[in-house]
């Protein structure tokens, strides 16, 4: 019982009531007990330390005016809880529910399904209501926020009243008002003061998730711990130990070193000098700088620009002048592919964070992240003393709920779009998300079905004022304006400017604009398009030549490329079969000539081999790069994203516009010496990969939209090929009308076209409208300014959950369209049964030596980087129905219980149910005919 030296004021109900035992979380003794009040006085003690030291300023601005938000927080965070004084929640600890029954004798059998989470939003309704005489709309924000608290928000707090044998009677009722008010003035609440205060949905929402990381943190029984003993502390002796052990022991139980301290200085010159090594930042970067130190609200950025213009450095130098003028004090770096967000990881680890004057704590978030050893292998924030002048990571904010709490973060588009579908504890995501900056690159690659999730995202983020940065190398209009429309919920936007590279900005709305616009009335929000000078401008060759039915490129490449004295040629396949295909037939057309083959299906080891032969053979000009004679390199779409690569002539199957002017810009990137391109002067891009058609439309390869919708195909062929345009394209001066041209909805192509294109655009329609009733099949919903609580915010109630791996997440509740692939461990098996031997990382120069990995234990941890290097996404059409598992003896490891093991033998073949495969480190992953 607690000890208390004025017991006859305290409900004799309350010294007994349970908050953690053992008996129920397992992790103690059944004896061992915490009383609910300490709990909530624990709960509340965190909060004020995560206020103080993890919530951005702007954060804590959005949950109320200047002496309200500090104490309105520890208060959430400590009535989380109250739904344990009740006897069906005491009831679930037998043991300890003799000693709540001594008190209050209590027989009657208890209603079931009323979790103690659902129970706390009633009762707070109750108190709030009945006895306070709060207004149902004030109190049912409250409610939603502490009932929300496992993972979802009930429906229509307070309105069902559950069975007084549920609640219990009158000594129920007076122990929850002694808590109630024994929290409220803990934490220096006053009620006439918050009686009319409703944050809006975005504030309720992201503190929501505060009151989750409070509870989680209060409940490590290894620092606020709880014993065996009947008699506890009194309870104002009992405050100040919870509150000393919550400011003393926060750092070592989040593993939080730092937030993110942005430092942007006075000028573009400065910031990128200091933050890239950038003196002359150009034209783009200067209007991204100029744009972010006018915004007088943060808002969302579009940066549209060619690649090699440095969006990368602009969207960081743009984060960091937003965060550092509207208070934000983190970072999500969200990018399409795992690979994608490695390497990005990798750059920020060696520029901008380590640029940075006071070290963040910071994370890789994927489902594979846990084998990358430039992560795993960061030192732990759980430092003494405030302070680690390193990067550092945490272990606690890892996993798929809690990894967006890192203050700075790298991860995959799936990670943020999670935060826009009804999966649990998206309240949590949403937290994370409300302190940062968000960065999107590729945002052209998403297609209908990521969209309409995405959109729903920029939604919130726009409830939340997060300031947003969307990257891409071109966008149609249509898809601007609706990332624009999506964030800023303005009905009807004007956007004026043209020009190329543009830069977009628009502010996220305030409440009133949202409630004007609900009404039908109201102004839009400030909005702007700028375009800015670039460095770079070519006039690029078209040639457009069709394809023989084996895809033979003899006839396309073979006199000018025999006939240059130096010749280095990219040749982009719009899929990994034909691009394995092309290799082995240029392989024997062209013997003299290096050719190298790039694609996806690699292991993660030589993928990262092949992206780096690359750099260093047709990267920038420099003293180091060992560019070739003669070669030719076959890539997919892989060689669109993150290689600054150039070549001296570009062949591409057809793709869309916007795509086949990205992969342009892979040719004469950069200035070379005069003779070092051969005859090659011309930069010029070759189209193939169709058929040329009988008297009619080409024939499109494959018989399906995949890769990309075939109306989309016959626009793009038709805007190049129409009489009046020019037998090349200017970058970027005819960037803006092709896109237009290609994205809208005027006719174009010759008549005989018109029938098949006709088709074509239905079908795509068609497809589309699929995509957006399954995107909307999983989406949370919208915020209401009106009605704003978050009740019904989860509209299929509390069934979803979201797993930590990719792959069974897009099986639970998907934010990519069908689970299409699967990520392996490929192994070699040796001549023991039991152990594999797999490719090695070694320093360059050294001899390789056989690494042993057992499948009868499991692995050791130094073995985690071996297993990263040979994990490779394969596409599940490619392998056996019964997917490959983890080993058995592998799932006792929380690391490693997760992958999957796919074994190739001595000769690096496979074969899994009727399905034979191959493995080299030349071409890849090679299922056989």
């Amino acid at each position: 019982m607690i000890e208390t030296p004025s017991r006859a004021l305290v409900p004799p109900l309350v010294t007994v009531l349970w908050g953690k035992t053992g008996e129920v979380d397992r992790d103690m003794p059944d004896d061992a007990w915490h009383p609910l009040l300490f709990h909530m006085i624990d709960s509340a003690n965190v909060a004020g330390q995560i206020w103080d030291r993890y919530l951005s300023t702007a954060m804590r601005t959005a949950l109320g005016p200047p002496g309200i938000g500090r104490a309105l927080y520890m208060w959430l965070a400590g009535l989380h809880d109250l739904g344990k004084a009740s006897p069906v929640h005491q009831k679930l600890s037998p043991h300890h529910y003799q000693r709540v029954h001594a008190v209050v004798p209590h027989t009657a059998e208890c209603e079931e399904g009323f979790p103690h989470a659902r129970l706390s939003a009633y009762m707070a309704m109750e108190i709030l209501e009945q006895e306070e005489g709060w207004s149902f709309e004030v109190a049912l924000w409250i409610a939603d926020v502490l009932g929300g608290h496992h993972g979802t928000f009930p429906s229509g707090s307070g309105t069902h009243d559950p069975e007084r044998r549920t609640v219990g009677g009158e000594a129920y009722r007076q122990a929850r008002r002694f808590l109630f008010d024994s929290i409220t003035e803990y934490c220096g609440v006053d009620l006439d003061r918050l009686r009319d205060h409703i944050p809006n949905m975005g504030a309720q929402l992201s503190f929501a998730g505060a009151v989750v990381m409070a509870d989680w943190l209060a409940s490590n029984s290894g620092y606020f711990g709880y014993d065996s003993s009947e008699t506890k502390p009194e309870e104002s002796l009992y405050r100040k130990i919870s509150e000393q052990t919550a400011r003393d022991r926060f750092q070592e139980i989040t593993e939080l070193n730092r937030v993110w301290f942005p430092e942007p200085g006075d000028s573009a010159h400065d910031l990128y000098r200091r933050r890239f090594g950038i003196e002359e930042p150009h034209g783009t970067q200067t209007l991204v700088d100029e744009i972010a130190r006018a915004a007088a609200n943060p808002g969302l950025m579009v940066i549209e620009a060619p690649t090699g213009e440095g969006k990368t450095e602009a969207a960081l130098a743009a984060a960091e002048i937003l965060a550092g003028r509207f208070g934000f004090n983190g970072l999500f770096f969200a990018l399409p592919t795992q690979a994608t967000s490695n390497s990005i990881f990798d750059r920020l680890l060696k520029k901008w964070e380590e640029s940075q004057p006071l070290k963040p704590t910071v994370s890789l978030v994927h489902g594979k992240a846990r084998l990358k050893k430039e992560f795993t292998e960061l030192p732990s924030g759980a430092v003494a003393d405030g302070g680690c002048d390193s990067l550092t990571a945490s272990s606690w904010m890892r996993g798929s709920k809690k990894a967006l709490l890192n203050p700075v973060a790298v991860g995959t588009i799936d990670q943020l779009l999670f935060a826009g579908v009804a999966a649990r504890y998206l309240q949590l995501r949403h937290l994370g998300l409300a302190n940062k900056v968000v960065v999107i690159d590729e945002v052209h690659a998403y297609d209908t079905y990521m969209s309409e999730i995405l959109h729903r995202t920029l939604h919130w983020l726009g409830w939340h004022g997060v300031p947003v940065v969307l990257l891409s190398a071109t966008l149609p209009p249509n898809q601007r304006r609706e990332l624009l429309n999506a964030y800023s919920g303005a009905p009807n936007l004007t956007l004026e400017g043209s020009g190329y590279p543009r830069v977009t900005w628009v502010e996220a709305p305030t409440m009133d604009q949202r409630l004007a616009w609900k009404e039908g009335d109201g102004t839009e929000p400030a909005l702007l398009s700028r375009s800015a000078e670039t460095r770079r401008g070519s006039n690029i060759r078209l040639e457009f030549s069709p394809e023989a039915e084996d895809g033979d490129l003899e006839g396309i490449l073979g006199e000018r490329l025999r006939g240059s004295p130096k010749a280095n040629v990219l040749v982009l396949r719009n899929t990994v079969q034909r691009a394995q295909d092309t290799y082995d037939k240029l392989r024997a057309q062209f013997p003299d000539f290096e050719i190298r083959l790039a694609h996806a299906r690699f292991t993660a080891r030589d993928r990262e081999r092949i992206d780096r032969e690359l750099m260093d053979r047709y990267g920038p000009p420099e003293e180091k790069r060992k560019r070739p004679t003669h070669s030719i390199v076959v890539a997919t779409q892989v060689a669109e994203q993150s290689l600054d690569v150039d070549f001296d002539l570009v062949v591409s199957d057809l793709a869309p516009i916007d795509l086949l002017l990205q992969r342009a810009g892979r040719c004469h990137r950069h200035e070379r010496e005069e003779g070092e391109r051969g005859t090659l002067t011309t930069p010029t891009l070759i189209i193939t990969g169709y058929h040329r058609g009988d008297d009619g439309p080409p024939r499109l390869l494959g018989r399906t939209r995949r890769p990309y919708d075939h109306h989309l195909l016959y626009r793009t062929l038709a805007a190049l090929t129409h009489p009046e345009q020019r037998p090349s394209v200017n970058v970027p001066e005819d960037v803006p009308h092709l896109i237009e041209l290609v994205y809208g909805d005027t006719e174009i192509g010759p008549r005989s076209w018109q029938e098949v294109m006709t088709d074509a655009r239905k079908d795509c329609e068609r497809h589309r409208s699929r995509l957006e009733a399954h995107a909307h099949s999983v989406l949370i919903a919208e915020g209401d300014p009106e009605q704003p609580a978050l009740s019904g915010i989860h509209p299929f109630g509390n069934d979803h959950r979201v797993s930590e791996d990719e792959e069974e997440a897009a099986h639970m509740l998907p934010v990519r369209h069908g689970a299409d692939s699967v990520e392996v461990i490929l192994l070699r098996r040796t001549s023991d049964a039991q152990a594999v031997t797999v490719s090695r990382v070694v320093k360059e120069g050294e001899e390789e030596s056989p690494v042993t990995i057992p499948l009868d234990r499991t692995p050791p941890k130094k073995l985690i980087s071996h297993l990263g290097d040979q994990a490779i996404r394969l596409p599940l059409w490619q392998l056996d129905k019964t997917l490959p598992v983890c080993p058995k003896a592998w799932e006792r490891a929380p690391w490693a219980k997760r992958l999957r093991v796919l074994l190739l033998d001595a000769t690096s073949s496979g074969r899994q149910g009727g399905k034979t495969y191959t493995y080299s480190p030349e071409t890849g992953w090679k299922p056989q005919q």
